[in-house]
This record gives C-alpha cells, structure tokens and sequence, in this order.
C-alpha cells in the first residue's frame, strides 16, 4: 500500500482555510464555532498523518484524545456564551458581544 504525505497535507490544508474562511466571514458566533471545529478537526487529520508517516500511531491517537477533550471544553464554553448574549441581547451577533461590559 502506498502511503501519499503530500496528498494528504493538500486536504490538510484545504480543510484548514475552509474553517479559517468560515470564521473570518461570519458574524454569527455559532458559525464561528463551527469554523473554530473545522481548523481543529485538520489539525487532527495533520496529527494522524504525521503519526502515519512516522510509524509513531499510537502517541498520535494519544495526542488525539486530549485534543478532543480540549476542544469539548472549548465548544461548552462558546456555547454558554452564546446563550447568555441571546439572553442579554436578543442575537448572537458578534458585534453586540464586544459592546458587553463586565
């Protein structure tokens, strides 16, 4: 079977600007969530590869985990936010959230 680095970096980093671009266009904070899991999801897929390529799988799935769980306590995080600036201003509008003071 014949292993493809480069290929896979190319979907790597597609998917990587995809995310980018998905939070840098949007105002929605739940957007830009969703944008903040694709960057992540091709930093998994980059780890994955990495670990492939050196023969090392099982630090790579290690280094996974934690990511996961990292990322779950981000979401939590953004998506408590997110409802208390729909509670507090009606939408989850980004520019409304800067305007909070506290």
């Amino acid at each position: 079977m014949s292993y493809t680095f480069s290929v896979d970096w190319f979907f790597i980093v597609v998917v990587f600007f995809i995310g980018a671009y998905c939070m840098i266009v949007s105002r929605n904070i739940v957007k830009q969530i969703i944008g903040l899991e694709i960057i992540s999801k091709s930093a998994l897929i980059a780890i994955i590869s990495s670990g492939a390529l050196t023969n090392n799988v099982n630090l790579a799935q290690a280094l996974i985990i934690v990511i996961i769980l990292v990322e779950a306590v981000i979401v939590a995080t953004g998506l408590a936010l997110v409802v208390k600036n729909y509670r507090l201003n009606g939408s989850i509008d980004l520019e409304k959230l800067m305007n909070m003071k506290g």
